[in-house]
């Protein structure tokens, strides 16, 4: 007899359009037996994350809701996570809308499931596709009102990086019993599939039969521990009542994905003089973003773009008085700098032979092209004052000609400590990849970022000696050791930290990619998000 645990991501002969990369379900996933990050069964929710709220996007007019508003007696959880769009988890969303309303109603309300969304569109919309799947595949039988699931739009992955933790793979569940502990954890039966139509009705339909029965293992376990008879009445969820808005009517396509209508115009980029462009964008398109310069009657209202060149020094003079004091040395190229949020965590009191005053000032970082090297200014300003240079092992690729650096200088996020950047930092750098002008270019470059706590996360490697080993005697020569590296944006001569508090590991970054579309012309700003750094 085969589990069911693992019937959901067995199939012993792969059909046409299936593969099997990804789809284990053991968690933590392989190769993350000691990550802490990872939600599994017996793991409960920290008050922190079971109290944060989310907006309910369907059904409309829901307002928010948070896990912890389900932390009852009698009460279980059911957390689905899935993609918009033509993937085949799209077949098994419609799937979990017909089983969360048919238990929901079997139950009085006392098992709620929770959608989160996550790939682009509108949220409510695909919401009710998913609903109108439902009903195609005969699942909406006795149903006078839809109630569940609560969808929540999850664009900023916060619920994916939380609950399904990557490299978790998707379509995926969970089941929390009524202290919001995991029981059960595990990938649906259309993972694999590569798209919606690879995936037929009957498979996706497995999940009804699998998913009913772990709920009901979960909630006759707790109906029968129960003392105290309890009254099956509906979660209180709306914490905020939201404006009411017509509902558009929803044609449900059974071709191929059609294009999605486009979103309103952005706001200008520009605050003065020509205002610079607009843009929109529509899923499933040739072109999904189209651009036009700002309107003419909202440059009517800027004012015109003040001088921002900054003044020569000139002569020091009784009104313009100005010392200049050398404050390091041995920088090759300084390119730029940034003032470490948390001085000596990285340095510690002692590394690489030498003694260091983490407690004196501040501690300065510079980057350098020439040398591809980070110049670390400890005890800024002291008498205790001094530099050391430190790169990536792999310095001819991920510090090749660096340009930028920017810390994650957020400290009160709240976030879980085993996933919170901050004290990180990323560079980019101004090269198409060449590994120091001994290969051709092939433009695969981006931001690189780097854990720089090694005083509190000692055996992390966040450095390592030259046989790529911790760095764990205070005499080696240390180098840095990347958590993760992203692409798509070479000749980089900018980066900065998106300090935003929705992402589960505020690992955020704006940089400034000066090849634009690869023709040459202009340049791009671009928002990588690291996810899930290690």
């Amino acid at each position: 007899v085969i589990p069911l645990a693992w019937a959901l991501v067995s199939v012993p002969h792969p059909t046409n359009g299936q593969t099997h990369v990804g789809c284990d379900a053991t968690c933590p996933p392989i190769g993350y037996e000691f990550d802490t990050s990872h939600l599994c069964p017996g793991s409960s929710l920290d008050d922190i994350s079971a109290s944060k709220s989310y907006e309910v996007c369907y059904p409309q007019n829901s307002g928010t809701v948070s896990l912890s508003s389900f932390r009852q007696k009698g009460f279980v959880t059911v957390l689905s996570n899935v993609y918009t769009g033509c993937e085949a988890g799209r077949r098994e969303a419609g799937v979990f809308a017909g089983l969360s309303q048919r238990i929901y109603e079997e139950t009085g309300g006392n098992v709620v499931f929770v959608s989160s969304l996550k790939g682009g569109g509108d949220c409510s919309k695909w919401a009710e596709i998913y609903e109108n799947d439902a009903v195609k595949m005969g699942l909406s039988v006795g149903v006078s009102a839809w109630t569940m699931p609560l969808t929540i739009s999850d664009n900023s992955f916060e619920i994916r990086d939380h609950y399904f933790t990557p490299p978790y793979p998707h379509p995926s569940y969970m089941i929390l019993d009524e202290n919001l502990e995991v029981t059960y954890k595990s990938v649906g039966p259309c993972c694999g599939y590569v798209s919606y139509y690879d995936c037929t009705d009957e498979i996706a339909l497995e999940l009804d039969s699998i998913l009913t029965e772990k709920i009901y293992e979960v909630y006759n376990k707790q109906s029968k521990n129960s003392t105290t008879s309890t009254t099956a009445a509906t979660a209180t969820i709306v914490e905020e009542t939201m404006s009411t808005s017509p509902v558009e009517e929803t044609t449900v396509s059974s071709g191929p994905c059609e294009s999605t209508t486009h979103s309103d115009w952005s706001e200008c980029s520009l605050i003065c003089g020509w205002g610079g462009t607009q843009f929109r964008y529509r899923l499933n398109s040739v072109d999904p973003i189209e651009t036009r310069p700002c309107p003419a009657e909202i440059v009517a209202t800027l004012p015109p773009c003040s001088e921002q060149c900054v003044p020569e020094f000139g002569p020091s003079t009784p009104t313009n008085s100005f010392k200049l004091r050398v404050v390091a040395t041995g920088l090759d190229s300084p390119r730029d700098l940034a003032f470490h949020p948390t001085p000596g965590i990285h340095l510690g009191n002692y590394s690489e032979g030498r003694t260091f005053h983490p407690i004196e000032g501040e501690e300065l970082w510079v980057v350098n092209g020439n040398n591809h090297s980070v110049s670390i200014i400890a005890s800024l300003g002291t008498k205790y004052q001094t530099t050391i240079s430190r790169r990536d092992r792999g310095y001819y690729h991920y510090m090749n000609n660096v340009t930028a650096l920017a810390f994650n200088q957020v400290k009160d996020s709240n976030r879980l400590a085993a996933q919170d950047t901050v004290n990180f930092f990323a560079v980019c750098n101004d090269n198409l990849n060449d590994y120091i002008g001994t290969k051709e270019p092939n433009f695969f470059m981006g931001p690189t970022l780097y854990d720089t706590d090694v005083v509190n996360k000692r055996g992390k490697m966040n450095t390592v000696n030259r046989q790529g080993e911790d760095c764990s005697d205070p005499a080696d020569q240390c180098f840095f050791s990347h958590a993760d590296m992203l692409h798509e944006s070479p000749a980089c001569v900018g980066i900065a930290h998106d300090p935003e508090l929705l992402t589960a590991y505020g690992a955020a970054y704006w940089a400034f990619d000066t090849t634009g579309d690869n023709s040459g012309n202009g340049g791009q700003l671009v928002r990588f998000d690291f996810s899930q750094p290690q």
